[in-house]
């Protein structure tokens, strides 16, 4: 009878380990918590144009602050504001193509520098789940605006295609995509130390994302391998690219937020549907988030 007591006893126990050893993975933030993010890209493509290698290096820097302004039992209302965005792109053909700092004074003549300094002088909503899906983002029209206003461009056809182009980059459902990829991170379930769950990124650049929970203590440490899909389509050419990712988080336990990510990434174009001959092109990209 004691042997029968001790058995249950340490059926029990484990029962009770094996729980306490699940941990729901979550945003855990306050009314009034304020984040402030530097994100730093290296970007090189390599293109082969008739045997010649044209490489392109995109140096891109933002910081940028979340503000949580409201919240609900399973929902987050984040005020986002553009604190600085820093752009060089630089060709072995053509030099510097762009070349902006919001954090510069920007000279009468720089229409670029004026159009992206619209971005600091503008704020967004956004609404994201617990787990840190993007449900969705506002304001974008009126940032695009601002920045279209700054330009110092009159003429309203103008204007108007200038604002058609730029909702592919910074329209609320681009932006919605984009913030994901820092944020839905965290699975619905509860998981264990070495269990693994999916989840997809869409936009512009596609992903399907296999993540592990690494280690918990203070912090949390997630790792994501990923398979890769991406377009870039301009007049001469429109490609379609696939590669792979991988994604190390390190987040706070507390609050869920991340305190660094690091994304590297490689793809090469699988098809250029606009040339007969494919012109073999490779980009890769290591993608840093720090909280500052």
């Amino acid at each position: 009878m004691i042997r029968f007591f001790l058995k249950i006893l340490v059926v029990t126990l484990i029962g009770t380990f094996s729980t306490s050893a699940q941990s729901l993975l979550q945003y855990r933030l306050k009314i009034g918590d304020s984040i402030t993010i530097i994100q730093k890209a290296t970007q090189n493509i390599v293109r082969q144009e008739q045997g010649n290698a044209h490489k392109i290096l995109n140096d891109l820097e933002e910081n940028y602050t979340f503000k949580v302004s409201d919240k609900t039992d399973s929902t987050y209302t984040l005020a986002f504001h553009f604190n600085q965005f820093k752009l060089k792109t630089t060709s072995n053909k053509y030099g510097v193509m762009v070349d902006v700092d919001t954090a510069k004074p920007v000279k009468e003549d720089d229409t670029e520098g004026k159009i992206f300094g619209g971005l600091t002088n503008s704020e967004l909503q956004i609404e994201m789940s617990n787990s840190g899906k993007i449900i969705q983002v506002q304001g974008a029209e009126k940032m695009i605006s601002n920045m279209i206003n700054l330009s110092g461009v009159q003429d309203e056809f103008t204007k108007q295609l200038m604002i058609e182009s730029m909702k592919s980059e910074f329209g609320n459902e681009s932006l919605s995509h984009s913030f994901e990829q820092l944020t839905h991170i965290y699975p619905k379930q509860k998981v264990s130390i070495g269990d693994t769950w999916t989840n997809e990124y869409t936009g512009d650049i596609q992903s399907k994302n296999t993540w592990t929970l690494e280690k918990i203590t203070d912090t949390v440490i997630l790792n994501a391998n990923s398979t890769l899909s991406m377009s870039i389509e301009d007049e001469f050419s429109n490609l379609l690219l696939k590669g792979k990712q991988n994604i190390v988080v390190i987040a706070d336990k507390n609050t869920g937020f991340i305190n660094e990510m690091t994304v590297n990434a490689e793809a090469s174009n699988a098809s250029d549907i606009k040339e007969s001959q494919n012109n073999p092109t490779k980009i890769t990209s290591t993608t840093t988030y720090k909280i500052k």
